[in-house]
């Protein structure tokens, strides 16, 4: 079930993103995963329903490629985060279509509206967007920042939605590095006069409804399960003694890590692996690291997307 719902959303995906969500139908995505449309809407109630599965994939594979760049060691926090704008302006362009139905979805419903639509995923990732978003801004300017955060989020993405616009229609010839380039350097200009002047935020972080009410450290954007294994590999290679015990710690890491990589990582598997790690000492802070992050991941998005299934 997991791998025909991956399969698709990543048809309908190439599809919206192609010709746009409206010149595509059910029965073309049906056709073309190999499956009747009657067993297409067993899955998905309707397009406005597989839409919103598509976007929540985009968003959840965004967010993985950005916590990959978080971990990239040979970066300084500012290299990072250009990186990471770069990145995000290059999944825009390659769903440009898609995004640009949804954008107009958005405008036209009222609050009310969104508020209804928004999903448990989607509020989980606008709460870690923040929780992220302030870190980023404290690497680059220092705790003093913490202030402006609400009022840089939104100077930010009013120029980022700016900058695609333009992108889009006025000015191809615009690069996504040079875009980056220039909202860093934007945000320099307003963050050096937030420090030095130090006025009243507009919006103080603390009354931020989403900040007061789910300020967790779960919240935060956690450390990549792959680095993690990477790690515990690396350990394990060195510091276990040569023989089967150590074979089979490095056989149970690359059958965790491979598992981890699916769209839809089986919790039977996730969790024989994990026992079968317990209990090595080497490799204990980083099993208790996992063990943290994977029940997060199930608990925010594996059992809701099964759910749904």
């Amino acid at each position: 079930m997991n791998e025909k719902r991956k399969l698709i959303i990543t048809t309908a995906l190439k599809l919206f993103s192609a010709k746009g969500s409206a010149a595509t139908s059910m029965q073309e995505i049906a056709e073309l995963c190999g499956m009747s449309k009657g067993s297409l809407y067993l899955m998905f109630k309707s397009k406005e329903e597989l839409e919103a599965s598509t976007l929540e994939y985009c968003m959840y594979v965004l967010m993985d490629e950005m916590s990959q760049i978080e971990h990239e060691t040979s970066l300084t926090s500012r290299e990072r985060i250009h990186k990471q704008i770069e990145a995000l302006l290059a999944h825009v362009a390659e769903l440009k279509e898609f995004l640009r139905v949804q954008m107009r979805s958005m405008m036209l419903d009222d609050e009310q509206q969104r508020k209804e639509k928004c999903t448990p995923h989607q509020r989980d990732i606008q709460i870690r967007t923040l929780h992220w978003f302030r870190s980023k801004l404290e690497g680059l300017y220092g705790p003093e920042i913490e202030p402006y955060t609400i009022d840089l989020i939104m100077l930010t993405h009013g120029l980022f939605l700016s900058y695609v616009k333009i992108w889009f229609t006025e000015m191809p010839s615009l690069t996504a590095n040079k875009m980056a380039a220039n909202l860093l350097q934007m945000m320099d200009y307003a963050a050096q006069g937030y420090l030095q002047h130090h006025p009243v935020p507009l919006i103080p972080l603390e009354q931020w409804p989403a900040w007061v009410a789910e300020a967790q450290e779960d919240s935060a954007i956690l450390r990549h399960p792959v680095h993690i294994l990477k790690q515990m590999q690396d350990i394990a290679s060195q510091e276990l003694q040569p023989g089967q015990s150590r074979n089979d710690v490095l056989e149970t890491i690359a059958i965790l890590r491979q598992e981890i990589m699916e769209f839809s990582p089986r919790r039977a598997i996730v969790l024989g692996m994990m026992r079968n790690l317990e209990g090595i000492i080497p490799l204990e802070p980083m099993h208790s690291e996992l063990q943290h992050i994977m029940d997060t991941m199930y608990n925010r998005f594996i059992q809701a997307d099964s759910s749904n299934t």
